[in-house]
Formats: structure tokens, C-alpha cells, sequence
């Protein structure tokens, strides 16, 4: 699982194995960046019941200090998982200031090879034409 953090923003992209966790009986996907021994960021998404009445909200996300999780309701990623849909997103209000925007993907295989990156049970772009 790749997370980006850009502003106001969060990014998961899942390969497809994860989504195959997420979705199943695991349903969460976790992992984590170490910055030394003691000091790391974890970050994780977890599959939680849709609610039974009332809007369904699609994501919502904490951070406790040490890490990042995100919960998506199990209908919309049973929906995702087994759709060519790319991802959801959704607003989440953070009190004063701008809403905190989260964003889960799936993980496409790029269009042009990159030094470091891995391509590793990805889902085939549909860019590619080749």
C-alpha cells in the first residue's frame, strides 16, 4: 500500500492483493514507515459494518499521534473491489480550516518505467495501449 500526503489531502493505493484483503475476512491493510528505532508512522485501512440506517459515509479517517487509519464501510468496498471503478474519496470536516480530503485507489501498473518503483501486482492501466 502506497500513502501520499499532500496538504489538506491522504492517498491510499492498494495493489490488488490488498484489495482482495481488504475485502475479505482480513479487512484491513496495514503498514508502516521507520524513521529510527523508536520513531515510526504507521498507517492502515480498515473494512468497518455499513451503517443500517442513515447515509452511508464512504470514508473517515484518525490519526492518534502514531498513525493514520482509514475506515471504509464494507458496502462501498465490496462495491469497489469488485468493479473496474479506480476509487472513492470523500470530504471529511476537520472543525476551523480546510476539510482533510481522502482519496483510495487502485494501485495501476505505470505508463512509464521508473527507477525504484515496482510494478508488483498491480492492476493493468487502461492507458496502456500497448
Amino acid at each position: 500500500m502506497k500513502l501520499r500526503v499532500r496538504g489538506s489531502s491522504i492517498r491510499l493505493r492498494l495493489t490488488r492483493t490488498e484489495v482482495e484483503r481488504l475485502r475479505g475476512a482480513e479487512g484491513r491493510v496495514s503498514d508502516q514507515v521507520r524513521f529510527g528505532p523508536q520513531n515510526l508512522l504507521s498507517y492502515a485501512i480498515v473494512r468497518e459494518p455499513s451503517p443500517s440506517t442513515g447515509p452511508t459515509p464512504l470514508l473517515r479517517a484518525t490519526f492518534d499521534g502514531a498513525g493514520i487509519t482509514v475506515f471504509a464501510p464494507d458496502s462501498v468496498v465490496s462495491t469497489w473491489a469488485g468493479s473496474e471503478r479506480v476509487g472513492f474519496d470523500a470530504e471529511q470536516s476537520v472543525g476551523d480550516g480546510p476539510s482533510l480530503r481522502i482519496l483510495v485507489e487502485k494501485d495501476w501498473n505505470c505508463l512509464t518505467a521508473r527507477e525504484g518503483e515496482e510494478d508488483v501486482d498491480t492492476f493493468p492501466n487502461p492507458n496502456l495501449t500497448c
